[in-house]
């Protein structure tokens, strides 16, 4: 399975995060995303789940794993983190994930294989249940009218459960607000859809600052 791995110059084991992309797949906006949080300390893998078909056959196969809580997709994601244990850079007893709309979803899930330290969804959607799962740090936008009532789910469980989370609903934001499209068409159709998909750079960062403190404190 191809992946895209970035981390700070050095020998030293470092704290790692597994990546999960959204629905676009592979691109070169999550491949920059993934840098971001290697320039914070972090040893990041995204793995390329779309690698075995067409785009359209990858994106229903994975979303149907994600469905079921089982499948390739699943195997994928947990195939980078085995990687990463095994690598001479990455600390495995201090490994995160970290996914985006489709990939959120499965940070979530995969939260509770206590295999993660942390899970740091954006605008994912949460399992009916959290129990076991690890800290977990989310974010979403206001205006995406799809995925941010996933958040009160997330902060009434993680309560519940007294996990330790921070959860922040941005007022301004709608969906993909950590990333640009891949195309200004798909982005144009994307901003007046419910979802209200825009690239936020503001938000974008303060999203960003937020999860790297609480990776500094529970990773």
């Amino acid at each position: 399975m191809p992946a895209y791995l970035t981390r700070p110059p050095g020998s030293e084991r470092l704290p790692a995060l597994v990546s999960v992309f959204e629905i676009f797949g592979f691109t070169e906006e999550m491949k920059r995303v993934a840098d971001e949080f290697a320039a914070a300390g972090y040893v990041v893998l995204l793995p390329n789940l779309f690698s075995r078909g067409s785009w359209f056959s990858c994106v229903r196969s994975v979303m149907k794993d994600l469905h079921r809580g089982k499948g390739q997709g699943v195997d994928d994601i947990l195939s980078a983190r085995q990687w990463l244990t095994q690598s001479p850079f990455a600390d495995p007893a201090h490994i995160g994930i970290i996914g985006f709309c489709m990939g959120g979803g499965f940070a979530l899930l995969l939260s509770k294989t206590g295999l993660f330290q942390v899970a740091a969804p954006f605008y994912g959607q949460a399992p009916p249940s959290l129990e076991g799962a690890c800290p977990i740090v989310a974010s979403y936008g206001a205006r995406d009218k799809i995925t941010a009532p996933e958040a009160a789910k997330i902060a009434a469980e993680t309560k519940r459960l007294h996990i330790p989370s921070n959860i922040k609903v941005y007022p301004q934001a709608g969906h993909s607000f950590m990333n640009k499209p891949p195309h200004p068409l798909i982005g144009l159709i994307a901003g007046i859809l419910p979802i209200h998909a825009q690239y936020d750079p503001l938000v974008a960062l303060d999203a960003k600052n937020r999860v790297v403190a609480f990776l500094e404190e529970h990773l």
